[in-house]
């Protein structure tokens, strides 16, 4: 029996096996986690649900962070599904590709930026505000997410990206 036997994880942001988040679920299975899943829209739903069979669960549900009642409806349901919330994790980031490409500047627009830190940082907050009745039902429960050292370093191409997952670690702070 794992260390994380009888906790249940919410784990958002998994959309590939080369994914962190699919590294975090391995990991929470192999130590005993009851599992659930978000996915973004139906076009990935079927991918998502085949993971989340691997790793004995069938709970997914619809969440695209962008959409506030999509972020209320995903806790409602998780609540007919699970009485409590032990774990939520963050692994979401997004920017559209002319922000991540070239010269910062020449990339820079209103519209990139506000959709990189919506998507890669307000969505963290929002998730764990939506989470919380869950999370205080839940035994010692913890939220996490991921960022990148480009959060505190310029990397290459990393650009408006960076800036949104420096907002994200300011907002975990």
């Amino acid at each position: 029996m794992g260390f994380l036997a009888g906790k249940r994880i919410l784990i958002t942001g998994l959309i590939s096996n080369r994914s962190i988040a699919y590294g975090i679920a391995k990991a929470c299975h192999r130590e005993g986690a009851e599992l659930a899943f978000t996915y973004q829209n139906d076009r990935v739903r079927d991918r998502i649900a085949k993971f989340a069979d691997e790793f004995g669960s069938t709970a997914i549900f619809p969440c695209d962070v962008a959409e506030d009642a999509q972020i209320d409806a995903l806790f409602v349901e998780l609540g007919k599904h699970w009485e409590g919330l032990d774990g939520l994790v963050h692994s979401i980031a997004f920017a559209p590709n002319d922000a991540i490409e070239g010269d910062f500047l020449e990339g820079l627009s209103r519209e990139s930026f506000r959709i990189a830190h919506d998507v890669s940082s307000y969505s963290y907050p929002a998730l764990a505000k939506a989470a919380r009745p869950l999370l205080l039902k839940g035994n010692n429960a913890s939220v996490l997410a991921l960022t990148y050292l480009g959060a505190v370093r310029t990397m290459p191409n990393y650009n408006t990206m960076g800036l949104a997952k420096a907002s994200l670690e300011a907002a975990t702070r």
